[in-house]
């Protein structure tokens, strides 16, 4: 019952910091004018319905495991991300109900959301294979195991390809210029915390993490 409360808190915790910030950036008091998009309100139903699937599923998010091999200044990291993504979450509704620097297009709304749930699956495939292994450390986990089933027999990253999708996917459907610029700066940091992770892993796992390499792309299927 403890673990199951504690997974309820933790999805809650996630749920409001996507969802509040936007409606937020765009004005509580008109969250009808925020719905009457169908991208923006789409967006809106796809972060319901993977919560309601993570909770279905028993997924466990809690994004703070710390275990062996944590290299220093992580936390620091992590923190400017997440108060760069608020701060995204704010300012893009803003800007799209402003009309500051956006696209005019209707369709990269769709592309946009296409690219948020397509983000979202490829999340939540990853995060039912690790199971309590996930963290948003690069760290190793008590009794840490090599996953090489579900998504991860095909591709080593399936978190990180998530966060190139959504990201940019957010900022489109709010029709962002911001897109590209986010984008690139995902695939900077993407790319660091890769080459951490994979050197972390080749240490501990050794020719099993080799072999798993060879056999399988990082990010993309026959592209990366």
């Amino acid at each position: 019952m403890k673990d199951a409360l504690q997974r309820v808190a933790v999805l809650a915790v996630h749920v409001i910091a996507a969802v509040f910030p936007m409606l937020l950036g765009w004005g509580l008091t008109d969250w009808r004018g925020f719905l009457s998009q169908p991208a923006r309100a789409g967006l809106l139903a796809a972060v319901l319905a993977g919560a309601g699937l993570l909770l279905v599923l028993k997924i466990d998010l809690d994004p703070l495991r710390i275990g062996a091999g944590a290299t220093p200044g992580q936390g620091k990291q992590l923190l400017l991300l997440l108060l760069a993504s608020i701060g995204l979450l704010l300012w893009l509704p803003w800007a799209d109900r402003a009309g500051v620097g956006v696209l005019d297009s209707v369709s990269v709304r769709w592309v946009g959301l296409g690219m948020c749930i397509a983000g979202g699956a490829i999340r939540i495939l990853a995060l039912r294979r690790l199971g309590q292994q996930f963290s948003a450390y690069v760290t190793l986990q008590p009794e840490h195991r090599l996953v090489e089933e579900g998504i991860y027999a095909w591709i080593r990253h399936p978190l990180y390809l998530s966060l190139l999708f959504a990201g940019p996917g957010v900022a489109l459907v709010f029709r962002s210029v911001l897109a590209w610029p986010i984008l690139l700066v995902a695939l900077l940091f993407v790319a660091n915390r890769i080459r951490g992770e994979e050197a972390l892993l080749a240490s501990h796992f050794g020719v099993a993490f080799s072999r798993y390499r060879a056999r399988t792309w990082a990010l993309l299927p026959r592209i990366y």
